[in-house]
């Protein structure tokens, strides 16, 4: 079969039987298991691919392997032919009667030319050969004529139309045409019906099967494509053949391990997603009377397939037989799940680390082995073990790093998660590294990150997750007050090669400098001039110096729209029974202060009250100041309004930030500051547009106003004295 499959693919994602890992639905965001704890933990993903299930059971010959055309066969020096060379005039003649549909003399043409030219026109002929016998339905002598076309070229034939391959697909058509039909949509999509079964149809099946299998082992994913098409029109519930066939398939060991693979792969892209196929399958299995007396080699697939459909005492039978034979790890995985289910929290814990002590076996792919990492984490977590939690996170950190960012930025205490990063992380050495990047006002921690080419594949390296975690310690403890501290883990991987200081560096020390001298200063000036400078710092470079990762500020880093990050496990009530008290206490001590997003802007206006009430309110430093505050809260309130009309575009997306985005709040401030301008500060040339276009503050003029006001008032006293 030479067309593919379409199929829509939704946001949200369909999986073959249940929901899987959890993620945010938009752009960039990374997986996440500890949004729904119950979900991760007793629900079983898709454990299979189909396409590589199906590129590994095909029999293939040495001779075809080197020799049949197949994708990393590339190098082929016929790459680009698309006619059969050295044709001579008997096959010209002969071409001519096929293309006019003279069936029986193209027939008696190409068998002389078979057998009696050059070897690659003899490849080409014995193709042809087999689409005019189809044609006059001599459909064995097809089979035999495509299956020569592969032996010629797999035994040195030239191969120029990559005719070789194909005709497997080809032979397997005319088989299976003679046990179904084929028909294909307006969309272009090819479905395949059983006929009227015969005594043979099954073995027939078998044989189209065992060929498609070949042509995908061979690297021609149209076997892929077919192998789908043929399970499901085998698996339609609608057709009582199908039925009839389907029983066969499920004790046949072949056709069960490709059912099994169909319907424990979440490959959307190969198939069409119907749930009544994949329950038709199981009550094929169930009418089989599949029991352990069967000593099927597959018993942990079984167990996988009866789980998902919520057959535990039957998924608890298999998994249990199959891992005393054999010790596999998707049974000690699905063994966890149903420990959980019973609430044996200790006996899964060791069923987890059975799993993973077993992951040589080969029984997991590469994504459910991170899985079962991950979701033992999260078993560790819900019994209150927080460090450890994180420390069994750590190895998949590539793949569920939203959950180490809730763990680190909201569970772990500052001195918990500093101890684990001096003892996990690093900042890796780079001769190559550039000193800096100049710092922008909307900060990307790009630093810590390595893009990959696809935009839509946008991921940290392994060495970027450990200077992401450590910037992630370095602006907790700024939001902690403790300045100093954070300043090491700021550091940059080209730090080393700078020849100055870095600029982060400078901005770090200014802002610390700044802080210190709004409160030791001498002079009230001083004060203020030192407090507007803290305000500047933060409001130009807030996110990179105290931004949360996740709730509430979203800092992007590689994501560029936040992680869509959990709030503590009390916002979802399929959290609460995989938690412990203490992990919400934690969680809400920890959010910075405000509770809103780009929360740091709001410590840069109390950062200029704090300097406002330090000079006189008839200045026009005073006035400045607090036409930049209100223009902070005026963008501030702009752009949560802009996120909270997209939240309300996207009904599906993750968690709406609501009250953290909530423009209004931002609004109040800006209303606040502006009416506070109106109430004390002096007429201005700019209040017409107050908050746009401020100038900066004249501090300068401050203490000839303070000595001028000073005056003014003796002067006042003293005429206040005459008049008495």
């Amino acid at each position: 079969m030479k067309r593919s499959i379409k199929i829509m693919l939704y946001c949200a994602g369909l999986t073959a039987l249940t929901s899987t890992i959890a993620i945010a639905c938009g752009p960039y965001f990374p997986w996440q298991l500890l949004d729904n704890r119950k979900e991760t933990l007793l629900n079983l993903p898709a454990i299979d691919s189909f396409s590589q299930k199906v590129k590994t059971l095909g029999v293939v010959t040495a001779e075809e392997k080197k020799n049949l055309y197949s994708a990393t066969n590339l190098n082929d020096p016929y790459i680009g032919q698309t006619t059969c060379p050295n044709t001579d005039e008997a096959y010209k003649k002969a071409a001519i009667l096929f293309h006019n549909k003279q069936w029986e003399d193209a027939y008696s043409a190409f068998s002389m030319l078979a057998y009696n030219s050059n070897p690659a026109q003899q490849v080409c002929a014995k193709y042809t050969l087999g689409r005019i016998e189809k044609e006059l339905g001599h459909f064995e002598d097809a089979v035999q004529s495509f299956n020569s076309t592969a032996y010629l070229v797999a035994h040195g034939a030239p191969d120029p139309l990559h005719l070789g391959i194909a005709a497997y697909g080809e032979a397997a058509g005319v088989i299976l045409d003679q046990i179904g039909m084929r028909s294909i949509d307006k969309d272009d999509v090819v479905y395949w019906q059983v006929g009227s079964i015969k005594e043979d149809s099954f073995l027939q099946l078998q044989r189209a099967v065992e060929l498609y299998l070949k042509q995908a082992t061979l690297g021609d994913n149209d076997g892929v494509s077919s192998v789908m098409i043929i399970l499901q029109g085998l698996s339609d519930p609608n057709n009582l053949n199908a039925r009839e066939l389907l029983k066969q398939a499920v004790q046949n060991s072949l056709l069960r391990k490709l059912l099994l693979a169909y319907v424990l792969t979440d490959e959307i892209d190969y198939k069409v997603y119907s749930k009544a196929k994949i329950q038709n399958i199981l009550q094929a299995f169930i009418q089989t009377g599949l029991d352990l007396k069967n000593n099927y080699d597959d018993m942990g697939s079984l167990a996988a397939f009866a789980y998902q459909n919520n057959d535990v005492d039957k998924a608890q039978a298999f998994a249990e037989y199959d891992w005393n034979r054999n010790q596999k790890a998707l049974d000690a995985w699905i063994l966890a799940k149903i420990a959980l289910r019973k609430g044996e929290k200790i006996k899964a814990q060791d069923y987890y680390h059975q799993a993973i002590s077993h992951f040589n076996d080969e029984t997991l792919q590469t994504r459910n082995r991170q899985r079962v990492q991950g979701e033992r984490a999260v078993l560790t977590l819900s019994q209150g073990n927080f460090v450890q939690a994180l420390e069994e996170l750590w190895s998949v950190r590539d793949i569920y790093w939203g959950d180490i960012v809730y763990l680190a930025e909201n569970v772990l205490t500052p001195d918990e998660l500093r101890q684990f990063v001096n003892s996990h992380t690093n900042v890796p050495k780079d001769s190559k590294a550039a000193c800096n990047r100049d710092i922008e006002e909307d900060y990307v921690d790009q630093n810590a990150a390595e893009t990959s080419d696809d935009e839509y594949n946008m991921r940290y390296s392994l060495n970027g997750r450990s200077m992401a975690l450590r910037h992630l310690l370095a602006r907790r403890l700024m939001r902690e007050g403790r300045l100093q501290e954070a300043i090491p883990y700021f550091t940059q991987i080209g730090d080393a090669n700078c020849k100055g200081t870095p600029q982060h560096v400078q901005i770090e020390r200014s802002y610390i400098k700044a802080t210190t001298d709004m409160h030791r200063s001498f002079w009230a000036t001083d004060r203020a001039k030192a407090a507007w400078k803290a305000a500047t710092i933060l409001r130009r470079h807030g996110m990179e110096l105290m931004g949360t990762d996740g709730y509430p500020d979203q800092n992007p880093g590689t994501y560029p729209q936040g992680i869509g990050q959990m709030i503590g496990p009390a916002n979802d009530l399929n959290n609460e029974p995989w938690s412990v008290p203490a992990e919400q206490v934690r969680t809400g001590a920890s959010w910075p202060i405000p509770n809103r997003r780009f929360h740091y802007r709001y410590l840069a206006v109390e950062d200029v009250l704090y300097a406002a009430n330090l000079i006189p309110y008839q200045s026009q430093a005073y006035a400045a100041l607090l036409c930049h505050a209100n223009g902070w809260m005026q963008k501030t309130s702009y752009y949560d309004g802009v996120s909270m009309a997209k939240d309300t575009e996207s009904p599906s997306s993750y968690i709406s930030l609501g009250a953290v985005n909530d423009p209004q709040f931002a609004y109040a401030k800006s209303r606040e500051l502006y009416n506070l301008y109106l109430k004390n500060g002096a007429v201005v040339p700019f209040a017409k547009d107050f908050g746009y276009n401020c100038p900066q503050p004249k501090f300068g003029a401050v203490p000839k106003l303070k000595r001028d006001l000073f005056w003014k008032e003796v002067k006042k006293s003293l005429q206040s004295l005459r008049g008495h």
